[in-house]
């Protein structure tokens, strides 16, 4: 992928990820993943289970990351720059128009920002249902997955010491994960199955 295409591609999700992470992990499946096949879906996970020990937004964060696979350096600091730029353009002008309108848009701005939360949150269980989906194959990776929410929930722990505690268990019980994925590798292939060489 040229720096030119990567440009555009983050660009476009800049102009359209309103909403935060979820949304932009939509933009990037959709964009990256479907329709240009450039990355997986492991692809999208990885980055999330990286950045997210780092400060600061995780969304930028995927986006400097995935960029830098596609594109090393320059396209990381391309993509970054064109993912923010419209945020930053919008940001400008509406503080502009609120300083002038202040009282007029607080009354109407908070009905819409209720309707735009909840289809937020609704985006992003359905982008968290597409990232799982080819990820947790096996049993041990389900239960993981439902602790590790139901951790954030109840205990509100920071995700990045449920990645770190999880990505630690991972790491004596890898039979545990690898059993589920050679499985089904077996079943997509049928015909490799008890054939002599």
């Amino acid at each position: 992928m040229s720096l030119a295409q990567l440009w555009w591609q983050f660009l476009k999700m800049g102009v359209a990820a309103f909403g935060g992470l979820g949304v932009t992990l939509n933009l990037i499946d959709r964009y990256l993943v479907k329709d240009r096949g450039v990355l997986t879906p492991q692809d999208v996970t990885e980055s999330l289970t990286y950045t997210k020990f780092l400060p600061g937004s995780t969304g930028v964060q995927v986006v400097g990351y995935l960029a830098y696979r596609l594109g090393g350096w320059p396209g990381a600091a391309l993509a970054t720059i064109a993912y923010l730029l419209p945020s930053f353009v919008l940001i400008v002008a509406l503080s502009i128009i609120y300083e002038g309108f202040t009282a007029v848009l607080a009354d109407a701005a908070t009905p819409a920002l209720k309707g735009l939360t909840a289809t937020v949150a609704g985006i992003l269980i359905a982008t968290i249902y597409r990232l799982a989906k080819p990820t947790i194959t096996t049993l041990t990776g389900a239960v993981i997955a439902v602790a590790a929410c139901a951790v954030g929930i109840v205990l509100k722990i920071n995700p990045a010491w449920t990645v770190l505690t999880a990505g630690l268990l991972g790491i004596p019980m890898p039979q545990m994960f690898a059993a589920g994925q050679s499985a089904d590798a077996k079943a997509a292939n049928p015909n490799k199955q008890g054939k002599a060489p």
